[in-house]
């Protein structure tokens, strides 16, 4: 340990703030504009303890506590509501609270926990963790250096937040709601359609006047109930065994549905094949980028884009490949179709009792609403700049993480030390 770092209990370095003794008025048990945690980060319901400012968030039980599989402590930042299945704390004269939370990832706690069935961090145990740790100013240059890597990562992901709901929300006015094609039903105004829809004019005159009776119901004149095979090229990945896995260096990764996450892949947990299978017996299976992939038993419908940074990579069984069909679709309405339309069909005609199993035979039971290809063609001109961004900033979270994960056990062990190394940060990120 480098020279003037020192190990200290996490006690003594904190003033603990447990929300159950902080019970706020019952009429205020309302979320409001706040987000609300748990024990692994923000959860789905309002609980009873509302906090204001910088605060470091700890896990107090569940099985996260033994696999870490999502960070055991996090910051929350200003108006928050916390369950009592977090531990709320804040470092005190000697420590700062970022710091500690970067601290904490690096721990092994597993000797402070209790409860042979659900790990639990009592509030006792929590104080004596033991933390080592330098003076308090570079604790803080410590955290700001980590703390802006994190900040940037959180940026873009708010970023592509906001460019998936643009283009969820263009598909769905365009080949769901059919909004051009009723404004124009309605007699209003070209210009005030295009002002409201965000159109041009020759945009508006690639949609129809009208609606048609069909089996889906009421479509735009002139769209077609076609068969999804016509639509979409799929394959199923083939069935790889366990005994086929390999741990060689230059063996080829293989995609399975925990790699499926977010509209992205995350592949530090996938297994591998030999280059030779690869590229020889399931040289069929191989992925290209843009592909989609599509999970199709247990977690039905979950989904994501293959990116280069990802390749080589091979599908397998339980996932299905989407691409477009030269001439009679493209990437994003494919994309469109995956995200806001396939989950019913997965739904309505998956089968089996324990695991919902979905495949090709139930594809090809699917029919899709499909417009003619200028419309698909305008679609596609204006969806793939957010694409193209969204994937970029995908690419960059990947880097920033990379550098951050490098930092982190450097920073906190003194390897690194600060302030020369932040000037070094500061012409990386």
């Amino acid at each position: 340990m480098a020279d003037e770092w020192q190990t200290h209990s996490l006690g003594d370095l904190t003033d603990n703030h447990d929300g159950k003794r902080k019970p706020v008025k019952e009429t205020d048990r309302r979320p409001g504009p706040y987000p609300y945690y748990g024990a692994s980060g923000i959860v789905d319901y309002v609980d009873d303890y509302l906090i204001d400012g910088d605060y470091l968030l700890i896990a107090e039980d569940g099985e996260n506590l033994r696999t870490r599989q999502t960070p055991i402590a996090f910051m929350a930042r200003g108006k928050s509501w916390v369950n009592n299945h977090a531990h709320i704390v804040t470092g005190n004269e000697k420590a700062d609270t970022r710091f500690l939370m970067y601290a904490l990832q690096g721990t092994d706690i597993s000797g402070y926990l209790t409860g042979a069935v659900m790990p639990k961090l009592t509030q006792g145990n929590l104080n004596k963790i033991q933390i080592e740790c330098p003076e308090i100013e570079e604790q803080r240059t410590i955290a700001h250096i980590l703390g802006t890597l994190d900040d940037k990562i959180e940026l873009n992901r708010r970023m592509n937040e906001t460019l998936e709901a643009i283009a969820r929300a263009m598909f769905k006015s365009w080949f769901v709601d059919f909004d051009p094609v009723r404004a124009k039903m309605n007699n209003e105004p070209p210009e005030s359609i295009c002002r409201r829809l965000g159109l041009t004019p020759d945009l508006l005159a690639l949609f129809p006047d009208r609606l048609t009776d069909s089996e889906l119901g009421e479509i735009p004149e002139g769209w077609s109930i076609t068969p999804l095979p016509e639509v979409i090229d799929f394959l199923e990945g083939p069935g790889i065994r366990n005994w086929q896995y390999t741990e060689a260096e230059d063996g080829i990764k293989f995609i399975n549905i925990r790699c499926i996450k977010d509209g992205d892949l995350t592949l530090d947990t996938a297994s591998k094949i030999t280059a030779e299978e690869a590229f020889g017996k399931y040289k069929h299976f191989q992925l290209a980028e843009d592909d989609i992939v599509v999970s199709i038993s247990g977690t039905l419908g979950r989904f994501g884009f293959v990116r280069k940074a990802h390749l080589p990579l091979s599908l397998n069984t339980s996932v299905v490949r989407f691409r477009p069909i030269s001439g009679k679709s493209t990437l994003y309405f494919i994309a469109g179709f995956t995200e806001n339309q396939l989950q019913r069909e997965l739904e309505i005609r998956a089968s089996g009792s324990a695991q919902r199993n979905f495949g090709p035979m139930h594809l090809k039971q699917i029919k899709i609403l499909l417009p003619p290809h200028p419309i698909l063609q305008a679609h596609a001109n204006i969806v793939e700049g957010l694409f193209r961004k969204r994937q970029g900033n995908l690419n960059q979270i990947d880097a920033l993480v990379s550098i951050r994960d490098v930092l982190l056990p450097k920073l906190l062990s003194g390897e690194l030390r600060v302030p020369q190394d932040e000037k070094l940060m500061e012409a990386t990120i």
